[in-house]
């Protein structure tokens, strides 16, 4: 997702979060700041909404105010109550002149946040367009809604109640109040220089957005349609064509006509088409692209937490992670390589643990706003259709069948705010779940999964290992351990590596190297062992690995390495295979780097936004690209001297 100015922002707030010392051999520092952390992931996260994600809920919901707008123009405000439903009473022309001006300014709002994602005019020139556009709007319809509140309560008004139309006027000027004051804040942090005063809008962000301006438009052109087909109030018909595009089915408007009949078969798909379009974009922004920014935040702070643990003589983590510190690696009597080995696997579980914690916490924050969209949706039917008797209780029935698409249809509202209100909440709601499921299926879906499986395997279903020993393994299994296993296939324990290969029945090997491959192309006595014994050879294997990565960047999930394969990749990347004639200074200093460089720095490629496979494929790319410019200007004169002084030689001799 090509946010706007998010990586770099991201990034920056990301390394902020670290107060480590930007030696890679530095251990973590003991005296840190938690408060100054906290604050600067705050911060992180503020700046992450500020630049990606307020402008795209400005851009999703702006069309949607601009809807209800027009749905408050369409009737007048207020109406006569009677015994077959109601007579309108008419609006003062300076209402209905001023809610007009409010949708023009809404709609030069709208149309300069879509030029300026669009990039056909400046950020400086768009954003106060945008902001006191909105705010204007907001404005003018509150200037009428108030007095229209106060002129109720005079005796002249008795018997009179509010139209739909009024709520949805009220609806409209909340949301062109919050999306204005969003874009505020984002505008403050551009011009702050937190992130670029530009958006670089991915298909997805811009697909959402449009997506959202043909459902308004489709649902808004359907109504008036079933509006003038049946017989019914514009908003009534709204109201019609929100629960059947929703595929809600409330029940209490149908169409009667063969014409409205007819015209439902290719309406409902459409709209249907386009509602499931929009959920994909949404939970592809949110799940996907949104989670990853804030999952690597979490990432950082889960890191900091877990090292300052594994580093400290008193740590509560033992059994998470390993423990890292000094008398730890003298109790057991560790080497380097081997304390390199357990930073790794501590920093593939710090990794792991994170995702599983941010996973969790996904599913509480998704199941939590599931929730007050349900429990608030239940206070406003309540009130709102008091004169109907409903209950507290059937009230929460009816938004729960809602909310769940499922419309028995035994109960709908009657009022003019309940259905107003119907169609407002049901836009947010179907979303709602939508994400909740999807978070579901991240979580508790596959707890539910592996126990069904076991349950199966001590039944009917036969499982690999006899059932005794599965019963003690699952009693000696932590759930953090279990969800590690789970997630790297770690089943040896910690001292093993956290993957396999991918090829079934190959050991890891150090030296992924095909000498067979290469005696195709150099002849016998040229390529010796594994190691390269020239420049071209170097270069071949280069370009043996490259190939790897570019078949395993293909896969999906994406390939973790073992230790053994890591330690590898490293020395390859550092040049310790390069052959001994061809080193230089530059050389010898980037193998000192890499032998000084640790698996718990923060710029670990276990921790960061890129798969290992992407990382290794950069890396590798960077090296080849590197040698060949050196070969290139002549670096391989050594071996040239060399070749050149053997032939010499051998025509002296022959001389």
């Amino acid at each position: 997702m090509n946010d706007p100015g998010l990586d770099d922002a991201v990034a920056d707030e990301a390394v902020a979060l670290d107060c480590t010392s930007s030696s890679p051999n530095q251990k973590i520092d003991e005296n840190d700041n938690s408060l100054q952390n906290d604050a600067q992931y705050q911060q992180a996260a503020r700046w992450w909404l500020a630049s990606t994600a307020y402008p795209l809920v400005a851009g999703t919901f702006g069309p949607m105010a601009s809807a209800f707008n027009i749905c408050s123009l369409s009737q007048p405000w207020r109406m006569n109550l009677t015994s077959s439903g109601g007579t309108d009473v008419s609006d003062p022309k300076w209402v209905t002149a001023i809610n007009a001006i409010s949708l023009v300014f809404a709609l030069i709002a709208n149309l300069a946040l879509s030029l300026n994602m669009a990039r056909r005019i400046r950020f400086e020139t768009a954003q106060p367009i945008i902001i006191v556009g909105w705010y204007i709007s907001s404005a003018f319809l509150i200037a009428i809604l108030i007095p229209f509140g106060v002129d109720m309560y005079k005796p002249e008004n008795n018997g009179r109640i509010y139209s739909q139309s009024y709520y949805y006027g009220a609806f409209a000027a909340g949301i062109y109040f919050i999306i204005a004051s969003l874009m505020v804040v984002t505008g403050y942090g551009a011009y702050r220089g937190c992130y670029s005063r530009k958006y670089n809008l991915s298909t997805s962000q811009r697909t959402l957005m449009l997506q959202t301006i043909i459902f308004c438009f489709y649902l808004l052109g359907g109504a008036a349609v079933y509006s003038k087909v049946e017989g019914w109030r514009f908003l009534d018909a709204v109201y019609f064509a929100d629960y059947t595009l929703l595929t809600i089915g409330v029940g209490n408007f149908s169409p009667s006509t063969h014409l409205g009949r007819g015209l439902l078969f290719p309406y409902a798909i459409g709209g249907i088409i386009i509602l499931g379009l929009i959920i994909s974009s949404i939970r592809t922004l949110t799940l996907e692209n949104g989670k990853q920014k804030i999952g690597n935040i979490l990432t950082a702070r889960t890191r900091k937490y877990l090292l300052k643990e594994a580093f400290s003589d008193r740590s509560h983590v033992k059994g998470v992670i390993p423990l890292l510190g000094e008398r730890d690696a003298k109790a057991e009597g560790r080497s380097e390589r081997e304390q390199r080995k357990q930073e790794f696997i501590a920093m593939r579980q710090v990794r792991e643990l994170a995702n599983v914690q941010h996973k969790w916490l996904s599913l509480l924050i998704s199941f939590l706003l599931w929730m007050a969209v349900w429990l608030i949706g239940g206070v406003v039917f309540w009130r709102s259709e008091s004169n109907a008797k409903w209950s507290y209780f059937e009230a929460l029935y009816f938004a729960y069948t809602s909310i769940l698409t499922i419309g028995y249809g035994d109960l709908y509202p009657i009022s003019s705010l309940g259905k107003s209100f119907f169609v407002f909440w049901s836009l947010l709601a179907v979303p709602t779940i939508t994400i909740l499921i999807s978070n579901l299926g991240d979580t508790a879906i596959r707890f539910i999964r592996d126990i069904t499986l076991f349950i199966g395997e001590l039944t009917i279903l036969p499982g690999d290992q006899p059932f005794m020993d599965r019963l003690k393994t699952l009693t000696h299994i932590s759930w953090i351990g279990w969800w590690i296993e789970e997630t790297t296939g770690e089943k040896e324990g910690a001292g093993q590596s956290a993957n396999k290969t991918n090829d079934p029945g190959k050991e890891p090997n150090n030296n992924p190297l095909d000498v067979k491959e290469r005696k195709k192309d150099y002849p016998p006595g040229q390529c010796g062992d594994t190691a390269p014994e020239n420049i071209h050879q170097y270069l071949y294997l280069l370009f043996q690995e490259l190939r790897k990565m570019t078949e395993y960047a293909c896969n999906t999930p994406s390939r973790k390495f073992d230790y053994l394969e890591w330690e590898y990749y490293i020395g390859l990347i550092a040049g310790d295979n390069k052959p001994d004639i061809l080193r230089d200074e530059a050389d010898d200093k980037q193998a000192q780097a890499a032998r000084e460089w640790s698996w718990t720095d923060k710029k670990n490629p276990l921790l960061g936004e890129k798969s290992e496979v992407q990382w290794l494929l950069g890396e590798l790319t960077e090296v080849l690209g590197r040698e060949l410019s050196r070969a290139s200007r002549g670096h391989d004169v050594p071996e040239r001297a060399e070749r050149e002084e053997e032939d010499d030689q051998i025509s002296s001799r022959e001389e």
